[in-house]
């Protein structure tokens, strides 16, 4: 898969999402393999549902780089942006419980 089958917009947003194991700046969308590796990088970080759904984004965003097709290429790309909001805010949600009044393991 080329580097423009995926829309910049959505790149952008996973390399957002991705930022703390990317290292860079995201005003430039990374190569799919950094993106990748971020979000592999993510998943070996995190416990629980945390982990699987960095580990969700990661698997699809192999197959994205491996698509036949622009088309499949776009949609596994949104599906990897899916994960990685689902993820960051399972990470937000996970930070409040632990500093809050009420203390749960997350899930």
């Amino acid at each position: 898969m080329s580097e423009s089958a995926y829309s910049r917009e959505t790149a952008v947003a996973v390399a957002e999402a991705v930022r703390p194991w990317l290292g860079t700046d995201v005003d430039e969308p990374p190569p799919a393999a950094a993106i990748v590796a971020a979000l592999r990088t993510a998943e070996a970080e995190h416990g629980g549902r945390q982990r699987d759904l960095w580990g969700h984004a990661a698997g699809n965003a192999v197959c994205a780089m491996t698509a036949r097709d622009d088309h499949s290429a776009r949609w596994l790309w949104s599906t990897v942006l899916d994960y990685a909001r689902l993820a960051t805010a399972a990470n937000r949600t996970a930070a409040t419980l632990s500093s809050g009044v009420l203390h749960t393991a997350s899930a």
